[in-house]
């Protein structure tokens, strides 16, 4: 006999609230995290902020300093280069194992993001195409159904948001491996899926390592 549901902790609602802000650029690489600012904003005391910022900060993305709050992590150019070669791996994984039963209403979502990029590449919009491209990564690991891989790459991906990094000489070229990606995977072609995504993951691992615009801190610019 299933227990009762539990209710959602204030401090579970923060830590879904302030990983969305994340994900959606409100704070910059090595930029400090107003905690009182926030308690205010989603009508909450500090101590579920506070919590959530603890659980966030175990996960690698936020940073304590004593005496001074809370800032957001800044990611090496090394640990990127080494994040970029894990997820390549992994995320080949993903598109090797989604092609071969490829869903076709998540096919059909990973094509209007598509049509979306192109509109978004056009006018060089690096802010609007990195949401965007957080939307395709996120498809891609569903499709792969399995459930351990996707929680892996979820993670890998979380912590490639402190990340700043001026793709927009290779935009272009990003997209274009989407629409490889793509492809492939409505042609139930494991094969061409697995290198597409890994070629866009070495792409930029070789941007990142070539100090092509890539920094250690700061920035407001990233491919995730």
């Amino acid at each position: 006999m299933a227990g009762p549901l539990k209710r959602i902790t204030l401090k579970e609602q923060a830590y879904q609230a302030l990983r969305e802000m994340i994900r959606s650029y409100r704070f910059t690489p090595g930029g400090w995290i107003n905690v009182e600012q926030i308690a205010k904003e989603l009508g909450v005391s500090r101590t579920p902020v506070w919590q959530a910022l603890k659980q966030l900060e175990s996960e690698g993305l936020v940073r304590h300093e004593p005496n001074r709050g809370i800032r957001m992590v800044e990611m090496t150019r090394e640990m990127a280069v080494d994040l970029y070669l894990v997820r390549g791996e992994l995320e080949g994984l993903a598109a090797r194992l989604a092609a071969p039963s490829m869903n076709g209403e998540l096919l059909r979502e990973m094509e209007q993001v598509l049509r979306e990029q192109e509109e978004i590449v056009a006018r060089r919009d690096v802010l609007a195409y990195s949401r965007s491209d957080f939307r395709f990564h996120a498809l891609l690991y569903e499709a792969c159904g399995n459930w351990l891989l996707k929680e892996l790459l979820g993670n890998i991906k979380a912590r490639a948001r402190p990340l700043g990094c001026d793709i927009t000489p290779i935009l272009p070229d990003l997209y274009r491996d989407h629409r490889a990606v793509v492809r492939a995977l409505g042609q139930r072609d494991a094969e061409a899926a697995e290198r597409a995504i890994k070629r866009h993951n070495e792409r930029m691992r070789r941007l990142v390592a070539g100090n092509q615009g890539c920094i250690d801190s700061g920035g407001t610019q990233a491919e995730q």
